[in-house]
């Protein structure tokens, strides 16, 4: 069973203070690194070697980096969990698309192309990750989000301009709560 502790508020000696924070935060880091963190662990995506990372999840093709023995590595289909994490891995052609809840907020992660492959398996989630490495046409995308669509990598500019959607923002870091995710999907992009 997964509790939300996203925000609570106590009276202590008349003031007013407030308990953890259940923040997600999503960082672009050099390299098209991204670092998805949450109250009691992070996790990067594609991460280098020379990065100290405890779980890294491998998302597109391209060489695998070798990562010290502490990393938990996620690579492929399957079932994990990790630092109260809960990750799913559903193989689509030769990409995996990943399902992931982080403080209540359910995350899906992938690449437009194994998104796009993954029609048929993929469920509408809350926010929705997307590695741009190629131009190809995303609106099918839109579908998979309800509150948050972000784009990232070396093609985001140019997918995000052609959604022609208005009011998307480029943000360095984008931070929600599960009580803080907007009502109407929103388009950001990451720099």
């Amino acid at each position: 069973m997964w509790v939300d502790d996203t925000s609570f508020a106590a009276s202590c000696q008349g003031k007013r203070t407030y308990g953890s924070m259940s923040y997600m935060e999503i960082v672009v880091l050099p390299q098209n690194v991204l670092r998805i963190k949450g109250k009691q662990n992070s996790l990067y995506v594609n991460p280098t070697e020379k990065q100290s990372a405890t779980v890294a999840i491998i998302i597109g093709a391209g060489e695998r980096p070798k990562f010290s023995e502490d990393t938990v590595v996620i690579d492929g289909a399957g079932e994990y969990e990790v630092g109260g994490m809960r990750i799913s891995g559903v193989r689509t052609g030769d990409d995996v698309v990943y399902s992931m809840i982080v403080d209540g907020v359910d995350v899906l992660l992938g690449t437009l192309t194994g998104l796009e492959n993954g029609q048929s398996k993929i469920k509408e989630h809350s926010v929705v990750v997307v590695l741009a490495q190629t131009v190809r046409e995303a609106s099918f995308v839109t579908s998979y989000a309800s509150n948050a669509l972000i784009f990232y990598g070396d093609k985001s500019e140019e997918i995000v301009s052609s959604l022609e959607k208005e009011g998307v923002h480029t943000l360095a870091k984008y931070q929600t709560a599960l009580d803080k995710l907007p009502a109407e999907m929103e388009i950001v992009r990451l720099a």
